[in-house]
């Protein structure tokens, strides 16, 4: 039989926050030991570092600019990774945060018990405390410093705790099926709010977490993209302390997380259901957590663009690490591959599979983008094993020697080395802003208007079919 397909989603997390990234001061064991029998990828990326994009870009299999992923409003249509794996014998599920806009919210998933299942007034991430439901929680002029510490709701009704269990309780309901599965357990954590139960936030709290050093100059000599996004969400206003309790939410968040997944994995260890199964973990973007005196996502820096990637399976070498540059639009050849099935036409990514099983492939470059919202956050990063290049529509481009400058602090840009193959890196960059923004703006000129039907972040279905809302009872209603 076809092998079963595990694809474990959290949201915004940093590649180099993570043991086994290096990283000696936050928990997270279940991943640890994951990636101890995995093959790791030190250079995978995100096709657009912000939720609604990437995630179309990563179930589409294609480019933002190919399959209109401009902003978090965008709406997915087409072929997709369940949608084509269906097709191929494939049952196809998945719980928790999807992100999809519009009245279509299955995209091929025959099963989608738990989860954001329509369009919703509250966030798609549990406002916390609930008081914030009135959008305070996400407000750009608020910022989401104010609300970091523990979380005010019930641990039972943590929408990660739910997805652990209903996603076990899924996949050993059909591990003894005589058909293949593929699964999507995605979490909404480490994403803002920076919230966990009050035993991880006092862990981190308790412990000297260092801050990231700030770039020289900052913020007035910050790059016109960087200074921006320090300006749009107020990050100066908030004090060293506030800084440093921003931190330890998001290590918290990151911790707890880690332990639901390792109640995923744990449970599905102890009743064999991972016989025949390949184990894929990845985030849908990163989070800059104070790298260059930045947080959130939307930015082109590796915190922000670069996610973690381990992958473990039949044939899968353990510890192994892979440094060539890969994308999150790879995942669905290389899915198609395992599955033994030829992947649709018009797909942006190349398989895996040579590089897992230590050969190499024809592309060598890695693409990310942010195509939509302001002028201010538009840029588009190509590179290659030892370059990064990335353009603005407004702005001077950027060069850096991730060989010899891996954290990003040297712009050689003003300076190009001869070797620096610039005009090559160029060229992998999809034509001209101008002819983007046209073609940005013809779909956004078609788009239906915003008609939310539940005021809950997440949401159950039910066996028959019904829709019921998860949580709205934590929240106030003002209609």
């Amino acid at each position: 039989m076809p092998p079963n397909i595990l694809l474990i989603l959290t949201d915004q997390h940093s590649p180099h926050i993570a043991g086994f990234a290096g990283n000696d001061k936050v928990q997270t064991r279940a991943l640890d030991r994951l990636a101890a029998r995995s093959t790791r990828f030190d250079a995978a990326y995100c096709q657009s570092p912000l939720c609604v994009p990437s995630r179309m870009s990563l179930w589409s299999g294609r480019y933002p600019h190919h399959c209109a992923a401009w902003d978090n409003r965008s709406v997915l249509h087409g072929m997709t990774i369940p949608r084509w794996l269906a097709q191929q014998g494939y049952t196809t599920a998945a719980v928790g945060k999807m992100h999809f806009r519009g009245e279509e919210q299955m995209h091929g998933f025959q099963e989608r018990p738990y989860g954001d299942l329509v369009e919703s007034t509250i966030p798609v991430h549990q406002p916390d405390p609930p008081d914030t439901a009135d959008g305070r929680s996400s407000s750009h002029a608020v910022g989401r410093f104010p609300f970091a510490g523990a979380s005010a709701i019930p641990e039972s009704l943590q929408a990660d705790r739910v997805v652990t269990t209903e996603s076990l309780a899924w996949l050993l309901n059909h591990h003894t099926q005589r058909q293949p599965w593929f699964f999507c357990a995605s979490y909404m954590r480490p994403h803002f709010p920076l919230t966990a139960p009050e035993r991880y936030i006092r862990r981190y709290l308790e412990m000297d977490l260092p801050q990231p050093p700030l770039p020289e100059g900052y913020p007035e000599g910050l790059h016109p993209h960087d200074r921006f996004i320090v300006d749009d969400f107020g990050l100066t206003r908030f004090s060293p302390e506030e800084h440093r309790r921003a931190l330890a939410g998001y290590y918290a968040a990151l911790d707890y997380v880690d332990d639901c997944i390792g109640d995923i994995l744990a449970g599905l260890e102890q009743a064999g259901c991972l016989d025949n199964t390949y184990i894929v973990y990845t985030a849908d973007h990163g989070d800059m957590a104070g790298e260059h005196g930045l947080w959130w996502k939307r930015t082109y820096y590796e915190a922000s663009a670069r996610v973690p990637l381990l992958i473990s399976g039949p044939g899968i070498q353990p510890g192994a690490v892979i440094d060539a540059p890969v994308e999150l639009v790879d995942l669905f050849p290389t899915f198609c591959d395992w599955a033994e099935v030829a992947p649709p036409s018009k797909l942006d990514g190349e398989s895996l599979t040579g590089l897992l099983n230590g050969g190499h492939r024809e592309k060598h470059t890695a693409l990310s983008e942010m195509l939509g919202e302001r002028t201010e956050t538009r840029f588009r990063m190509v590179r290659d094993a030892r370059w990064k290049y990335v353009e603005f529509p407004s702005a001077p481009p950027r060069l850096f020697d991730l060989e010899n400058d891996p954290d990003e602090w040297d712009d050689l840009w003003p300076e190009i080395p001869p070797e620096a193959p610039v005009d090559a890196l160029r060229a992998h960059l999809p034509g001209e802003w101008d002819a983007i923004i046209r073609q940005r703006q013809a779909e956004y000129d078609q788009r239906p208007p915003f008609q939310p039907l539940s005021r809950a972040a997440v949401h159950y279905r039910l066996g028959d079919g019904r829709l019921i809302d998860a949580d709205d009872h934590l929240y106030e209603r003002t209609d």
